[in-house]
């Protein structure tokens, strides 16, 4: 049986509090992303805090039996960033995206 989702209202106090008090990490395969598109970890929290929940871009792992969640979001410096987080003790950051490299299949 599937983990149920998060409400929306707890993932967005959960991600707001996760930023606010610097309790997240971010995975290997996001911070390689961020490496190779120059995007720092102020520039995520940022996107995550004046970004948007895209609900309909949540996914399923199978494999840890959990959702993770997309938010689109501005950096600092005005890039488009899509930021995918999942839950442990702590918020983890999935990947990132900079939507303006994307092509056009989104």
């Amino acid at each position: 049986m599937k983990a149920p989702k998060l409400a929306r209202q707890d993932l967005l106090d959960r991600v707001s509090q996760a930023v606010t008090s610097g309790r997240y990490r971010i995975l290997p395969h996001a911070r390689q992303r961020c490496d190779e598109r120059k995007i720092s970890a102020p520039d995520i929290e940022v996107a995550l805090e004046g970004g948007r929940y895209v609900p309909r871009r949540d996914r399923y792992d199978e494999r840890h039996g959990d959702w993770s969640y997309c938010f689109e979001g501005a950096s600092g410096d005005g890039e488009r960033l899509r930021v995918v987080v999942a839950f442990e003790d702590w918020m983890l950051v999935v990947t990132v995206v900079a939507l303006d490299l994307e092509g056009p299949e989104g």
